[in-house]
């Protein structure tokens, strides 16, 4: 993996190389936008690899209560064990479906609005967003006025609904908002509840799975010792496919801080756009493309 210092030379060249016949603040305000939906993208699969691992640790609990079934005392056959082998059967309970679509739909705000700061910026009125971008966000809104995210464990609710009426009601009635400065400045606050709200279920979701993972671990050296009591030197194969498993059920709290990281730089961009002149923003756009970069790879990726 580069370092930090190597991707923000990076993305401070790409955002310093602006689009001919674009003014600074217009580029600015493009890089802006693609930073933000990059990161939203990969916090998207993070919450997808969220779920994928609690659907892979359960498999494996339960094959492990298949193989080590107890015979009935009375009658000697095999208690059963349900072992069921199809992964379209998976029922998630440590991100429940219904609060994913919650956490998506905060994503949404957050990229709904970066697109309406480039609108904003390009000097184009807000009813030139596409009709799609307008149904979305009065569609959240709404929902957030019936006061629907509720379930958001790690959250005040009520906040984190004000926050995305707050960004919403901008992007659908653009009359208050005739510069981009305006504009961020006065989205900052909604935008960093948002963002907070996000930040406190990724660290949640992660010290949940890691937590759990330590009961399957102790399955997995149990079938460790029977396998190398069978087999030997052989079992040592065995041992290398466990690490593989485990990897597929953890998600790295490293990893996690690397992703908050990206979305702090969301922020830190949208505050630097509320203080700029004429579109120089140029560090902390360069801040939020690096850190985008980073999270791209670390949960773009198939795992």
């Amino acid at each position: 993996m580069k370092p930090l210092s190597s991707l923000l030379a990076i993305g401070s060249a790409i955002s310093l190389s602006a689009c001919v016949g674009l003014t600074q603040m217009q580029d600015t305000a493009a890089k802006f936008d693609q930073g933000v939906h990059e990161v939203t993208v990969a916090e998207l699969n993070l919450f997808n690899q969220v779920q994928s691992a609690e659907c892979s640790r359960n498999f494996y609990t339960q094959g492990f209560n298949f193989v080590t079934a107890r015979t009935d005392a009375n009658t000697h056959a095999l208690i059963p064990a349900s072992l069921d082998l199809r992964a379209s059967k998976c029922v998630h309970t440590e991100l429940t479906d219904t609060e994913l679509d919650i956490r998506e739909k905060l994503l949404q705000s957050i990229t709904l609005y970066a697109d309406a700061i480039q609108t904003l910026a390009n000097g184009t009125s807000y009813v030139e967003l596409s009709e799609e971008a307008h149904e979305r966000a009065s569609a959240l809104k709404q929902l957030c006025e019936e006061q629907k995210f509720n379930s958001m464990v790690a959250t005040n609710t009520t906040n984190v609904n004000a926050a995305v009426i707050t960004i919403t009601s901008m992007i659908i009635d653009h009359s208050n908002y005739k510069h981009v400065k305006e504009a961020a400045l006065t989205m900052q606050q909604p935008l960093a509840i948002i963002v907070e709200a996000l930040k406190a279920e990724n660290f949640a979701d992660a010290k949940s799975l890691e937590s759990k993972t330590d009961s399957l671990l102790n399955e997995l050296k149990t079938g460790l010792s029977a396998a190398r009591d069978k087999n030997g030197v052989a079992s040592f194969l065995d041992i290398v496919w466990v690490r593989v498993t485990l990897q597929s059920i953890v998600i790295a709290p490293p990893d996690v801080s690397q992703m908050n990281e990206a979305l702090d730089a969301i922020l830190k961009a949208n505050n630097a756009l509320a203080r700029s002149l004429n579109g120089g923003a140029i560090p902390e756009i360069s801040e939020l493309i690096a850190r985008a970069q980073q999270v791209s790879r670390l949960f773009n990726a198939s795992r």
